[in-house]
């Protein structure tokens, strides 16, 4: 712990390498979820592809194939169903949920809302082997987060950390403590990795901290460590 506060009160810059590490660090591990769990669902979408497909569009209308085909799918508690039905230009009726295309429409429906997109492109998907493609997209996904998944969560975190530092006017107003900058920055860079980190463990443990949650949560600890740093 004293580490800690001698690192927010005595250390140097705002944070930014240890911000960074810890970017890095959330890059790695969804690499490694990416890499661990996405080639299990390669066979089921393979299944899917089987079941679906050939589709050709032309000129904005489907036209292969030429009779309606419904299929029914569940994933977890959820049931949603896809239908290709060449017949007909419009759905009439709001269907269950699930992704329902037609001969000049592809409308996706859940149980807020309806979405209608209309064909305006060719499109052509033979009945095939898509398993190789699949593993060589994952393959590149994975070595993209790592490679971009650094800088780009450095980004995103430091944009949240000045913000944050930004509002520690509050904190310092509330206990009559002044901070300069960097320690305000420093500061937040310490309570953003720990918020962050608990938001994940709730997350894992199928629960969900929203924005104003870690608004909040931040604003808290942004008051409790002023008053620390002040003794």
């Amino acid at each position: 712990m004293q580490k800690l506060l001698n690192y927010i009160t005595k250390g140097k810059g705002i944070g930014a390498l240890t911000l960074l590490l810890f970017s890095a660090i959330i890059a790695f591990y969804s690499a490694y979820t990416i890499n661990r769990f996405l080639p299990q669902m390669v066979p089921y979408v393979q299944k899917v592809a089987d079941d679906l497909l050939p589709i050709k569009i032309e000129n904005g209308q489907l036209v292969v194939p030429q009779e309606p085909k419904t299929l029914n799918y569940t994933i977890g508690e959820e049931s949603f169903a896809v239908e290709i039905d060449p017949t007909k230009d419009l759905l009439l009726e709001i269907e269950k949920p699930g992704i329902y295309l037609t001969r000049s429409y592809l409308y996706t429906i859940n149980n807020k809302e309806v979405r209608r997109q209309k064909l305006s492109s060719n499109l052509n998907l033979p009945k095939q082997d898509y398993t190789p493609l699949m593993y060589n997209l994952i393959k590149w996904l994975v070595w993209g987060v790592v490679l971009i998944g650094p800088f780009f969560n450095f980004a995103c975190f430091l944009i949240a950390v000045l913000f944050y530092a930004m509002c520690t006017g509050l904190a310092c107003v509330l206990n009559k403590t002044p901070l300069n900058f960097q320690t305000k920055m420093r500061l937040n860079t310490v309570l953003f990795i720990g918020v962050y980190i608990l938001s994940t463990l709730v997350r894992l443990a199928g629960f969900r901290l929203s924005l104003l949650a870690f608004f909040l949560i931040m604003i808290a600890l942004q008051i409790v460590c002023v008053k620390w740093l002040k003794k």
